[in-house]
């Protein structure tokens, strides 16, 4: 976090604590903050925990700052304030993501030893006295100096932490709330922790109770988890903790289904695989069985590194959504196969039925629309990019009208393909197979780039002039006629006003010129 950055969260959050101990002298900052000060993190949210009215202090505390007061829970007095900011100049489009300061509030009852036994991981049982907070707050955002006198940790969790443990505070951490249990392998996952045997094996034994978590929370942690490097790791992990099926009922389905030979794995391990390969190829993560020479290959500046690092919704990087379209790509496989009187099996529209099923899937996990409709996409036109061509490279139209359909997700399309291929052949695949699926990947990528500087600053005619030149009533054929323009355009065969306007003519006289319309 920049310096300027760091002394603004900074100060808001000593003004913030310097009101919370004007009105409650028995306050106490706990959780995330305090465990990320010992790792040398730096957090952009606290928890503050009170004996009084918690909803009144975050009030308060939202009016001194400026902030927005958000109540969470009226009935067990759980409210939130977050104060946004951008810096001077900025605007919506040059900052999306603003700097954010997260305070929740909540009130103990009792102790806050016994408030603290009833949080969820040891890590995040210790407490210390807001006023100790401002005093120690240092300018990169973590408590600094000694504070041996003042924490209160009273489960270990400040052992855990130094042996890189993360322990459930108690044995029904889960039954008591399951949203726990995906929040344990990625806080893991995140901090580069071991799970304590005691604690993995209740997650294994409480796995199931995972489907009744909101679908908020879920997909909330699932894209934390994908965001992670070497997310295919932390997915067998789930797999084997018995949590990812419940989360997706139709990766069962997938286990164990065999593919013809060109294929390492079964259709679930090799879902799983297209993640370690994308990440592979974009340099997050190693792959068992790359190398150097590989990554090489792989088509790669500056603007594709901004696409896949462009946020779709706050929560989720382009990237992030294609590992989650890697891992469901071929979800329709099982219910689309068939075997051939040669034995083969064939999975014939497996990309349609998938990109159904994969939108039904994150609807009912509640993914944003806009999350939906790109995995959406990717899902349905993985194959698009091998079929471009039967052989040689795609034409200019072919590629064009990919990217017509494709639209936004057509970049992570490429690179879902090519993750997709090492992902089938695993150990099996050539270096000669490899080059061919790079160069063709970079040729459409190129190709488009020149496409999108020809065609895009350059409008040959517009449809008022089109329906003026040819007599035409307003209607969907204007749309049809322009969008066959600007693809003969793209493909080099029209250049001057005057010849679009001759293609338009001869395709509108045309007998076999008709319009679909949807109903």
């Amino acid at each position: 976090m920049p310096l300027s950055e760091c002394t603004r969260v900074c100060a808001s959050l000593a003004r913030a604590l310097h009101v919370i101990d004007s009105i409650s002298s028995s306050s106490y900052v706990v959780g995330g903050f305090i465990r990320d000060s010992f790792l040398g993190r730096v957090a952009k949210d606290i928890d503050v925990v009170v004996p009084g009215d918690a909803m009144a202090i975050a009030q308060q505390v939202a009016r001194e700052l400026g902030g927005s007061f958000v109540p969470l829970d009226q009935e067990h007095c759980i409210a939130r304030v977050v104060q946004t900011w951008r810096s001077r100049g900025e605007s919506d489009t040059d900052a999306p993501e603003p700097d954010v300061l997260v305070i929740d509030f909540a009130r103990y009852t009792g102790s806050i030893e016994e408030d603290l036994a009833r949080r969820d991981f040891t890590i995040d049982a210790i407490a210390v006295p807001s006023t100790v907070v401002v005093a120690k707050l240092s300018a990169q955002g973590t408590i600094s100096g000694d504070t041996s006198g003042s924490i209160i940790d009273p489960l270990g969790g400040l052992r855990d932490i130094s042996e890189r443990r993360l322990r459930a505070c108690s044995a029904g951490a889960f039954e008591d709330d399951p949203g726990r249990l995906l929040r344990a392998v990625r806080l893991a996952r995140e901090l580069g922790f071991t799970i304590d045997v005691c604690t993995e094996s209740a997650i294994r034994e409480h796995a199931h109770l995972v489907s009744g978590v909101a679908a908020e929370r879920t997909r909330e942690e699932l894209l934390k988890l994908l965001s992670l490097p070497d997310s295919a790791a932390h997915v067998h992990y789930l797999d084997t903790l018995g949590l990812l099926v419940p989360v997706f009922p139709e990766l069962e389905r997938c286990r164990d289904v065999e593919q013809p030979t060109c294929h390492f794995w079964d259709v679930l391990e090799h879902s799983i695989q297209t993640i370690a390969t994308f990440e592979f190829i974009t340099e997050e993560s190693d792959w068992k069985y790359g190398n150097d020479e590989m990554v090489e290959l792989v088509p790669d500046d500056p603007s594709l590194r901004m696409y896949l690092a462009a946020r779709v919704s706050f929560e989720a990087s382009r990237a992030t959504l294609i590992k989650v379209a890697c891992l469901l790509h071929d979800i329709a496989k099982p219910q689309t196969k068939t075997i051939e009187d040669s034995g083969r099996a064939r999975f014939l529209g497996h990309a349609t039925e998938g990109a159904s099923l994969a939108r039904d899937i994150l609807q009912r996990l509640r993914f944003s629309s806009h999350e939906t409709a790109f995995v959406e996409s990717l899902v349905c036109h993985h194959l698009r990019p091998s079929q471009m061509s039967a052989e040689g490279l795609p034409t200019r139209r072919a590629v064009y009208r990919f990217f017509r359909d494709t639209s936004s997700a057509g970049i992570g399309v490429l690179h879902l393909a090519m993750a997709d291929y090492l992902a089938c052949r695993g150990p099996l695949f050539t270096m000669t197979e490899w080059r061919s699926v790079c160069e063709l990947i970079d040729f459409i990528l190129q190709e488009h780039a020149r496409q999108e500087a020809t065609v895009a600053p350059t409008r040959l005619i517009d449809g008022s002039e089109l329906m003026q030149a040819l007599g035409m009533q307003p209607g969907p054929s204007v749309g049809v006629l322009l969008e066959a323009i600007r693809e003969a355009q793209a493909a080099g065969l029209v250049n001057l006003r005057e010849d679009a306007l001759k293609l338009a003519r001869r395709i509108f006289e045309s007998e076999h010129f008709t319009v679909r319309t949807s109903k």
